[in-house]
């Protein structure tokens, strides 16, 4: 077992001859290219604005959002995108940046923790099947405060289980530290799955002691000190003033909407928002976000219930001293047909389902196996879901596909091929098919990389080192990513025309100032347009302001631009866009044959004074 600080990971590890140096540099481009890409909307285009304004008032305390208060997200991903526009500038890397640094975080910690109780191999698997997984990819491109929630709130786990192991006072604070940021991205929930983790591994190993430590009372302290500028804002801005109307409602509490509403108030129904999912609805989402290692992600699973419960069915004894806990030598198993033809002696110690006995002895930790089960069943009894919000348990999902195999069999390659043959059958797809006009040098590396691993595969089909299983899954996993981030989103966000109105509308040196929403809505224009844009409701208004500017220019629909007509406002058209919601994607949409039955319009008109 490793415990001390390895940086193999980037040595040894990584070494030009290595087939991961490649594969994570591979990845590392991918991850690149999504921060140059627009940012989409609905979500992520609000955050983007609502960072925007935050610098141009200066509030950093008191969120705004068009001017109006503000009160769902916490702020973290607006203070740090916001610091980010100050250095940087407005940018859609800009925004992004501090999301995918976190998400990189997120990924250091996982290594980290895999690193404290298995072989260094172990925990490069787990972080690079954390960094090739959809899900992960997505966020870094679409970015919402669950890419910062995943990122420091696997850096708990890690920090808190090091303090565990070697009870070091730099150890705690920083576990804290990363609960505080965590819940500043996305509320108690950033509290509530580093606790399942840690209180999952010290009641499975009995340790008493560690449950009830007065040093906790300690981090919790520097937790509150994370959170008080925050909760601070949150009582100056709603506490002191319950006659403000917000979210339709008077009276509404700040801190206790952040502390309690917006998270268990989705399981109570004290929230007002509710979508109707099933308890299986995370369930259908995880067969994408962890593409290509979803099917093996139960197999797992099972395993590691299964080590856990086997042995107190049995009436093992499971000791909870510190020196029998570092003793500990990590499972390992071997699942489905034996791989290695022509083995000694192939079945020895392993039961008639070939799991091998040393499966079932007590694994060395049980944060990943809590962080991810509890996690899972617990937002799986909210009203309101969305796929991202599962995202938290990614780390975990990594972490156990990751350490339990180190030999694997014929029917857990089929698993994986199965995978692999759908998320290219989708790469391919977008290549050919939705968008068939892309760059032949896109197509060109794809179609090489897809033909390399395919010789790879016929070469040598069922090795019996899961390793190599888990190159060829990162292997298609990159490229699914590439095609993602360098086709696919390339050809798809311009047909969100948001932000090629403000550029349009840059190019004709319109001023920021002079543009306006008639009857229309979007944060996308909001930000690409670099200022907030009023929304006239009445062509009587859009003539006034028009009047008392010398002219302005509005963005509106098709039923706006009539409205206009008939209440004989005077304006010239300066440009119509086709519109789709590229969040929202459809059918008839990814069909080239009927997309053009999906578009919508938009107008941009210059209102002429009177």
């Amino acid at each position: 077992m490793n415990s001390a600080p390895h940086f193999r990971f980037y040595a040894s590890s990584f070494k030009q001859t290595n087939p991961w140096f490649w594969l994570a540099l591979g990845l590392a481009a991918v991850y690149l290219r999504g921060l140059f890409l627009d940012v989409m909307d609905v979500d992520a285009a609000q955050y983007a604005s609502i960072s925007m304004e935050m610098l141009q008032n200066g509030n950093w305390l008191q969120v705004q959002h068009r001017g109006a208060e503000y009160l769902d997200k916490p702020p973290l991903l607006f203070w740090l995108s916001s610091a980010s526009f100050w250095l940087f500038g407005l940018h859609n890397w800009a925004y992004k940046l501090p999301s995918l640094l976190a998400a990189f975080a997120g990924v250091w910690g996982t290594y980290r923790f895999t690193l404290l109780f298995y072989e260094e191999k172990s925990a490069r698997l787990a972080a690079l099947i954390l960094a090739s997984c959809m899900g992960l990819m997505v966020i870094c491109n679409d970015v919402r405060t669950d890419t910062m929630l995943l990122g420091f709130s696997a850096c708990a786990v890690w920090q808190l289980a090091e303090y565990l192991q070697f009870n070091r006072w730099k150890n705690l604070f920083a576990g804290f530290f990363f609960i505080g940021l965590a819940m500043l991205a996305k509320g108690p929930i950033g509290l509530v799955m580093p606790a399942f983790a840690v209180g999952s591994h010290l009641l499975v190993r009995r340790d008493w002691q560690g449950i009830f430590r007065w040093q906790w009372l300690v981090g919790l302290t520097v937790t509150a000190l994370v959170l008080a500028p925050m909760c601070w804002g949150l009582w100056q801005q709603f506490d002191l003033h319950p006659e403000k109307l917000v979210n339709d409602r008077h009276g509404v509490s700040g801190l206790r909407f952040f502390f309690w509403e917006q998270s268990f108030g989705r399981i109570t129904g004290e929230n007002v928002w509710k979508n109707e999912t099933s308890g299986f609805y995370f369930m259908h989402v995880y067969l994408w976000a962890f593409l290509p290692w979803c099917l093996l992600l139960p197999v797992a699973l099972w395993l590691r219930l299964r080590g856990l419960f086997l042995p107190l069915l049995a009436s093992s004894p499971t000791t909870n001293s510190q020196q029998d806990f570092q003793a500990e030598i990590p499972a390992q198993s071997v699942v489905g047909e034996d791989a290695n033809n022509g083995s000694e002696d192939a079945n020895n110690g392993r039961n008639s389902d070939g799991v091998t006995s040393s499966h079932l002895l007590t694994k060395p930790e049980y944060y990943a196996l809590g962080g991810f089960l509890l996690t899972f069943i617990a937002l799986s009894q909210s009203q309101y879901k969305l796929p991202h919000y599962i995202f938290i348990t990614l780390p975990w999902a990594a972490v156990l596909v990751a350490t339990s195999w180190q030999r694997v069999g014929r029917w857990i390659w089929a698993m994986l091929y199965f995978s692999a043959f759908v998320a290219l059958l989708i790469a391919f797809s977008a290549l050919f098919f939705v968008f068939p006009t892309g760059d032949i040098i896109v197509s060109a590396i794809t179609i090489s990389a897809t033909a390399a691993f395919l010789w790879k595969v016929f070469r040598n089909p069922f090795p019996d080192d899961f390793e190599v299983l888990a190159q060829r899954g990162t292997w298609v996993a990159l490229i699914f990513g590439f095609v993602l981030n360098f086709h696919f989103y390339p050809n798809l966000l311009p047909y969100q025309s948001m932000p090629r109105v403000a550029r349009f509308v840059r190019s004709k040196g319109i001023p920021p100032e002079k543009m306006y929403f008639f009857n229309s809505s979007s944060h996308a224009m909001d930000f690409y347009n670099g200022d907030i844009m009023e929304n006239l409701d009445s062509p009587e208004k859009a003539a006034k302001v028009a009047s008392e500017q010398g002219g302005i220019w509005v963005f509106t629909t098709l039923d706006g631009m009539e409205t206009l007509e008939e209440a004989a406002v005077k304006f010239e058209e300066t440009g119509q866009f086709r519109h789709f919601q590229v969040a929202l994607l459809k059918p008839k949409f990814l069909d080239p044959a009927t997309r053009e039955e999906t578009f919508g319009t938009y107008f941009l008109l210059k209102i002429l004074p009177e």
